[in-house]
């Protein structure tokens, strides 16, 4: 990434992560593999905000089986990060999980004055809670998020509160935003919540 798309990236981080993600595709298609490609030398961070984006973001996020897939492959790469894995690896057949370009310009289209909002309000800060305990908490949250996002797809629209609180810490890390990782442990305490609540019918 040259100088001016990394300052890009650090100052519009959502609006920056669906434009790399269009532009990743191949033949017509946005895989997990051409994201890997594209995010995978990088930090865990992008990849991360870039799942919890797909999952709450309709209309790919409303697609049945997409916030499970999200789940798992922000699980698989935060189990990685608690591990202190310095770049992240996917499975080849989960490379394979895909979407039309068409989907991704159309989620982008739907959701992009939400995101240049929240973009706005996006700054480097609080820098003692983007590293340390508080990384390695944070990818404990975002495994456990990822763990509720399967059970919670039986419910309408409860995946996409996981979902944007593993997008606060994927952000928080990319920006160096210490307050959007201190949301992210909030939105984690939101989910336990939900999820308590919920027993009866996740589990029942």
């Amino acid at each position: 990434m040259d100088g001016q798309a990394a300052e890009e990236a650090e100052e519009k981080p959502l609006e920056h992560l669906l434009d790399e993600a269009e532009e990743s595709e191949e033949d017509g298609e946005v895989t997990v593999g051409s994201l890997l490609d594209d995010f995978g030398s990088r930090s865990f961070g992008p990849l991360i905000a870039l799942f919890g984006l797909i999952a709450v973001t309709p209309p790919i996020g409303a697609i049945p089986g997409i916030p499970t897939s999200m789940g798992v492959l922000t699980m698989l790469l935060s189990v990685q990060l608690l591990f202190g894995k310095k770049h992240p690896w996917v499975p080849q057949r989960l490379q394979k999980i895909g979407f039309s370009k068409d989907k991704v310009e159309a989620a982008h289209g739907r959701a992009s004055g939400v995101l240049r909002r929240i973009d706005k309000l996006v700054g480097r800060r609080l820098d003692w809670a983007t590293k340390g305990w508080a990384e390695w908490g944070a990818a404990l949250c975002c495994t456990l998020l990822a763990a509720t996002m399967p059970p919670l797809e039986l419910l309408p629209f409860a995946a996409a509160a996981p979902a944007s609180a593993i997008v606060l810490f994927g952000v928080g890390f990319m920006a160096c935003d210490g307050l959007l990782i201190l949301l992210g442990f909030a939105g984690t305490a939101g989910v336990a919540t939900l999820v308590a609540l919920n027993l009866p019918t996740l589990f029942g």
